[in-house]
């Protein structure tokens, strides 16, 4: 009886303790992050030995020390130690016996923490001591940056933080802020960013004061908190922001030489794309600058339907003056799940005889009717297995001058590959004779612009000019020691791809134009090119190249400024079709066209008191009068979204033509083409099914002139998503729109 009740008594007074140890010691199956260690101490001659070690540990997340003293039948095995933490005996001297190996007791860590050892045992005998934390779900890191010198003293910045762990981030918060040889002006921490979801993001708009200069780089450092199941983690994040040059300012083209090659073994061995999720990263966020009023447009533009069929020639009259339409071609893409990408980038042309080629992820395909039907090939099948390797991204454009189609194909960068690009020709006859697979063909690796290997180009864009055709990428995706990331524009003369032999390439140097990632180029170009990016939310950085220079210009154009956040845009299903939108290709300047004097820029932005959705900005510069602006527009509808903005010339009434996506809000994401000033936009696809990974751009060419239209149509290619039993296929439409031959002005 005296037995049992002592056995009580000990039990009530050990229970505490127990408890302790429950609340304390991280569940076992939770993943564990060293903090400190492993080091091994181990005991020298003489009298017993004191280590002290200092570590800093930042949160509330629980953790352990965990010593090692050593294998059972070891020599050296420590049988006596005391072990402190900021004073507090964690582990005595009689916790050490010769059958544990392992000692494993929880602990209550500071900011700041000395860790003391002493080692009572034998000289040699020795332990190996380890801090372990409970690891986080969440990592956050920075995705992205801007950065823009307002004046020499004031410097704006814009940090992007992206969550690329599986467990949401709450409460995050910024605790400290520094930029070295610049002072934080605005906004002061504490900043409180909110909630980041797993693969979402928030963005730091900063402004700092001090002696800034163009081409210099300042460290920016970020520290804060956040919350992940209840218990508190630290974030750290380090970023080099790099001015970018002084505007205005001119660089003269680089020259290179590439010889051609013809795929004279058709069909090459059918591989699968190299697609990885590296491509397409956010390199430019646009910081957001003091305010600069602006008159919204009044006008809302609204939608409707055009009905899905594979031929219309009945007129549509709610437009002012009327919109035709030819074509609205389905099936493009062979009508299947497993060759085509829910971010389908459709690209194409014609040449207003009958021949359409048309390109997606991953899938190529030809007409010889008009659009009326298509016959689908396989890139990889059309090519040999070479050191470009295939991705992703394709664009096609048709040149009436020289009577060719020409075909860009993004590369794969690996171990093996260089990537890049390969550049095609093959004449409509060739087409037709071919069945589309006689093609001339020009490897440009990102080791003939100078790049070291492991370089990745992606996100190209073409342009048709008087004499060269203009070629686009971001150069860097993946950027390796001695790489040169941003913007990348190239030319090439149209006499010397209609010839077939070896090509010289003129191009630009990608680091002026870092503010202009994930842009394109102007299309309908004639004798001059241009493209453009954000300094910052009220001024654009405008660069020229004309045909008759081998230089390059850039100047700074201020505008009104217009909302960078508020990205978002729901469909029926609870999907948000912007979700990639807002990483990549954000707010870059993607739709281009020149229109006389008058060049055209439009690009996909938020949310403010104006607009309640997500809607496109266009703005209209002189290129006559020192580009200065004309008007500055909106796409809007506060009852659905715009974005992925796309523009063409009409040649017979120099009005712009649009094609875009739209969708959210009661809406799933359909593709939508138009006039501008007509406000209507009509919808091409028939989506029932949403997804978060939409994009990444939409195409529009200026359908060549023929006998019965003389320049007045568009073609247009863009998609929509319908759920079938085997999951989500993507519908690739070919349109062929625009006005009455009648309403042309000039028709030479």
């Amino acid at each position: 009886m005296k037995d049992r009740q002592m056995i009580k008594i000990l039990f009530i007074i050990l229970a505490p303790f127990l408890t302790l140890t429950t609340i304390f010691l991280p569940a076992a199956s939770a993943d564990m992050t060293t903090i400190f260690g492993p080091v091994t101490y181990t005991r020298a001659a003489g009298s017993p030995q004191t280590f002290t070690e200092t570590f800093s540990h930042c949160g509330t997340a629980s953790c352990q020390i965990v010593v090692n003293t050593g294998t059972a039948k070891s020599m050296d095995r420590t049988t006596s130690a005391s072990i402190s933490i900021n004073g507090s005996e964690i582990i005595r001297p009689n916790d050490f016996r010769q059958q544990l190996s392992e000692i494993i007791r929880p602990v209550v860590l500071e900011d700041h923490n000395i860790l003391t050892t002493e080692i009572r045992s034998k000289p040699g005998s020795f332990l190996v001591i380890e801090v372990q934390c409970t690891s986080s779900n969440v990592t956050l890191a920075s995705r992205g940056s801007g950065v823009n010198l307002l004046d020499a003293d004031t410097l704006l910045s814009a940090l992007r933080i992206r969550n690329f762990g599986t467990e949401i981030a709450e409460n995050v918060e910024v605790t400290s802020i520094a930029l070295t040889d610049g002072t934080l002006t605005s906004p002061l921490p504490p900043l409180n960013l909110d909630t980041i979801p797993v693969d979402e993001s928030a963005v730091l708009n900063l402004e700092f004061s001090g002696d800034f200069n163009p081409l210099g780089t300042h460290t920016l450092t970020v520290e804060g908190t956040y919350v992940s199941r209840d218990a508190t983690y630290c974030f750290n994040l380090s970023e080099d922001l790099e001015i970018p040059p002084a505007a205005p300012g001119n660089r003269v083209l680089g020259v290179v030489n590439v010889t051609s090659n013809i795929n004279d073994g058709f069909p090459y061995e059918i591989r699968p794309p190299a697609f990885t999720s590296a491509v397409n990263p956010p390199r430019w966020i646009v910081p957001v600058a003091p305010f600069v009023p602006g008159t919204p447009t009044e006008l809302s533009t609204g939608s409707e339907p055009v009905p899905l069929s594979t031929l219309l020639t009945a007129s549509i009259q709610n437009a002012t003056p009327v919109t035709i339409f030819e074509a609205n071609t389905g099936g493009i893409n062979g009508g299947t799940v497993a060759n085509t990408s829910t971010t389908a980038e459709p690209s194409g042309a014609s040449d207003g005889n009958g021949v359409v080629f048309v390109t997606g992820n991953w899938f190529a395909s030809f007409s010889t009717d008009g659009g009326n039907t298509f016959t689908p090939i396989n890139p990889t099948a059309v090519f040999p297995a070479d050191t470009v390797g295939y991705c992703c991204d394709q664009i096609v454009q048709y040149v009436p001058s020289i009577d060719r189609f020409i075909w860009l194909l993004q590369g794969s960068t690996s171990a093996t590959q260089a990537g890049g690009y390969r550049l095609a020709s093959s004449s409509p006859a060739q087409i037709r004779s071919s069945n589309a697979t006689a093609w001339t063909y020009w490897n440009l690796t990102p080791q003939v612009f100078g790049q070291p290997n492991g370089t990745g180009f992606d996100y190209p864009d073409m342009s048709v000019g008087n004499n060269y055709l203009y070629l686009s990428w971001d150069a860097g995706f993946g950027c390796p020691t001695g790489c040169t990331q941003g913007f990348q524009v190239a030319r090439i003369l149209l006499s010397e791809i209609q010839a077939g032999g070896t090509i010289g390439i003129g191009f630009t140097n990608p680091a002026d134009g870092r503010m202009a990632w994930g842009a394109h180029i102007s299309q309908n170009t004639l004798d001059e090119v241009f493209w453009a990016g954000h300094n910052n939310n009220s001024s654009m950085r405008v660069f020229t190249l004309a045909e008759d220079s081998n230089s390059y210009f850039w100047r700074d154009v201020g505008i009104s400024s217009w909302p960078t956040g508020g990205l978002s845009s729901t469909t029926p299903d609870g999907q948000d079709w912007l979700t990639k939108l807002r990483d990549f290709p954000g707010n870059s300047v993607h739709g281009l066209t020149r229109v006389g004097s008058s060049l055209w820029f439009a690009w996909s932005v938020g949310t403010n008191e104006n607009f309640q959705q997500p809607h496109v900005e266009m703005v209209t510069l002189n290129r006559q009068n020192d580009f200065d602006k004309i008007q500055q527009v909106q796409i809007w509808n506060n009852d659905y979204a715009f974005a992925y903005p796309a523009l063409s010339t009409n040649f017979c009434t120099s009005e712009v033509g649009l094609s875009l996506e739209y969708g959210g809000n009661g809406n799933y994401e359909n593709h939508v083409i138009g006039f501008w000033g007509d406000f209507v936009v009509y919808i091409t696809t028939g989506s029932d099914v949403g997804t978060t990974r939409y994009g990444d751009y939409v195409t529009i060419r200026q359908e060549p002139p023929t006998e019965d239209n003389p320049g007045n149509l568009f073609s247009a290619f863009g998609y929509g998503l319908n759920s079938i039993a085997t999951g989500t296929q993507t519908d690739v439409r070919y349109v062929l729109f625009g006005r009455p031959a009648s309403r042309c002005i000039i028709i030479e």
